[in-house]
């Protein structure tokens, strides 16, 4: 049986905070930062640049009064750079909800505001590497629904075709079939994916069909669906170059280092560290206690192994 819809409410409360902090980082890269000081009772389990935006996850599985999602806005007002609070919840927010939201806006010199079910799902729609992380089996579900409607697609166009040339009193030309040696079906999406990333790398510059038609011509086919599958790892070392060579200029050491321990603070909150923990944790990797202390490729290293405890697949 197919699973339709994903149910947030079926995780854990950590699980949630942790597909949270997944997501926001990367809608806001190395900028977010988990809350690593105060415990839970802080009023923030995330922040952007010096606390310019606060982020509040609340889980539950009974719904409680919606005023309790609020009462942890006065231990955040102090914050003098604060612009904005966001309370982020696994279902829709009600209308007594938004009702107490505005009721804050009007009396705060910041914004605040919720973001739902909606928002969430929204972004694991966008960010597929997390739904595969946090639901794997809607995630293979998904894909093969996507395959099963290519399929429907090509063999309603060949039921088109044929109807065409039983009605003309010509014979039509009918498009070519794919040879059996031509690319399968999942090499033809990890091309896609590749040419997809190299997209959203180069911000729209070089788009899907400026690429596919580079693709044709580089290999000399008329459509990129026939090039022969022994060409599929010219293929992906060609889109490889291609990627690199749009993408944004490389960061400099001390980009790379403050990114770097940017992941492994957040990693830590993933892996709910406390402090010395997670110090002896650095010591049994590397024989440092703080990352203050590490080179790039012992960050690196570090990363490596909190990826691999986090059940991911280490860069």
């Amino acid at each position: 049986m197919l699973v339709t819809e994903i149910d947030l409410q079926t995780l854990r409360d950590e699980t949630f905070a942790s597909l949270c902090h997944a997501l926001l980082f990367e809608e806001h890269g190395t900028v977010y930062k988990p809350h690593v000081e105060g415990g839970p009772d802080s009023g923030i389990d995330g922040f952007i640049e010096d606390y310019l935006i606060i982020y509040q996850f609340k889980f539950f599985k009974a719904r409680p009064r919606p005023s309790t999602f609020l009462k942890d806005i006065d231990k955040v007002a102090h914050h003098p750079q604060l612009k904005r609070w966001i309370l982020l919840i696994p279902t829709e927010p009600t209308k007594r909800l938004y009702y107490l939201i505005g009721n804050e806006k009007s009396q705060r010199s910041f914004d605040v505001d919720v973001l739902g079910k909606t928002w969430i799902l929204s972004k694991l729609d966008k960010y597929e590497h997390i739904k595969e992380r946090f639901f794997p089996q809607i995630a293979k579900e998904a894909s093969v629904k996507k395959i099963l409607s290519h399929s429907e697609q090509a063999a309603k166009r060949q039921e088109e075709i044929l109807e065409e040339i039983k009605k003309s009193k010509r014979p039509i030309k009918t498009s070519v079939e794919r040879p059996s040696d031509s690319l399968t079906p999942e090499h033809i999406r990890d091309i896609a994916d590749e040419i997809k990333r190299i997209e959203e790398v180069s911000e729209g510059k070089y788009p899907f069909q400026k690429v596919f038609a580079q693709l044709k011509n580089k290999f000399r086919v008329s459509n990129w669906h026939l090039i022969k599958d022994k060409q599929y790892g010219d293929v992906m070392t060609w889109l490889n170059r291609y990627y690199h060579g749009v993408k944004v200029p490389v960061m400099s050491p001390s980009q790379i280092r403050k990114s770097l321990q940017g992941v492994i603070k957040a990693q830590q909150k993933m892996l709910d560290l406390r402090d010395k923990e997670y110090r002896e944790l650095l010591l049994q990797i590397i024989g440092k206690s703080s990352t203050t202390q590490m080179d790039l490729t012992e960050l690196e290293r570090v990363k490596y192994r909190f990826n691999i405890l986090l059940g991911q697949k280490p860069d």
